[in-house]
């Protein structure tokens, strides 16, 4: 990792120990899935094709707790196939609460990303990524809305790795809160990790819908 990334990820837990999250509760669990709708491109030197449209799945599962300086932790799981290049992607991130009520929530932390099952033009890939985490959500006063964002963001011996995606979200207060949630999301990587490729730059985009319950 160069040593921007480093100072930044430094930073960014630093600042997350010393401001400790005004939590809703004491422990608790989030599990989610989305249809992602997705569309995009494949570049390798002189080979370029836009992807085939596909739906694909995601799925994530959170944990959040009390205890100080520890992190909460998020597993994402994330299926891309766009006809040219494959592979499963899976976040492995740890995060701090920064902010956490109804009106703003900010979220800052670390993933490391796994590559898997990887097939590109004959070749095969696994491999790990680090990035750096950040999200957030507005709640629209008086509603059950908000409005969330979520981005990771890395660099490492010449692979650029890019995941975000913005959306909506409506609870539903039952037993426990049920999420209705819909948005885009943008994946854009620059892979120098592949075999025989200086770099492969596989995006993927599309609108998702997904449901969410938060224990």
């Amino acid at each position: 990792m160069n040593k921007f990334t480093l100072t930044a990820a430094a930073a960014a837990v630093a600042f997350a120990a010393a401001m400790p999250a005004q939590a809703a509760t004491l422990l608790g669990v989030k599990v989610g899935a989305d249809a992602w709708f997705t569309g995009g491109k494949t570049e390798a030197g002189a080979f370029s094709k836009d992807a085939d449209s596909a739906t694909k799945g995601s799925f994530h599962i959170a944990f959040e707790h009390f205890i100080p300086l520890v992190p909460n932790a998020r597993i994402r799981y994330s299926d891309v196939d766009n006809g040219t290049i494959s592979f499963n992607q899976i976040d492995y991130t740890a995060y701090y609460e920064i902010l956490d009520n109804d009106a703003v929530a900010l979220d800052l932390g670390v993933v490391m990303s796994k590559f898997n099952a990887g097939k590109f033009a004959g070749e095969t890939f696994s491999e790990w990524q680090p990035a750096l985490y950040g999200a957030g959500e507005i709640g629209i006063p008086m509603t059950p809305v908000s409005a969330f964002a979520d981005l990771t963001y890395g660099t490492y011996q010449d692979t650029k790795t890019v995941d975000g995606q913005i959306g909506v979200k409506w609870t539903i207060p039952l037993v426990i809160d049920l999420n209705l949630r819909a948005g885009y999301r943008v994946m854009d990587h620059d892979l120098a990790f592949i075999d025989n490729y200086n770099s492969v730059k596989v995006k993927n985009d599309g609108w998702f819908l997904g449901v969410e319950v938060d224990i």
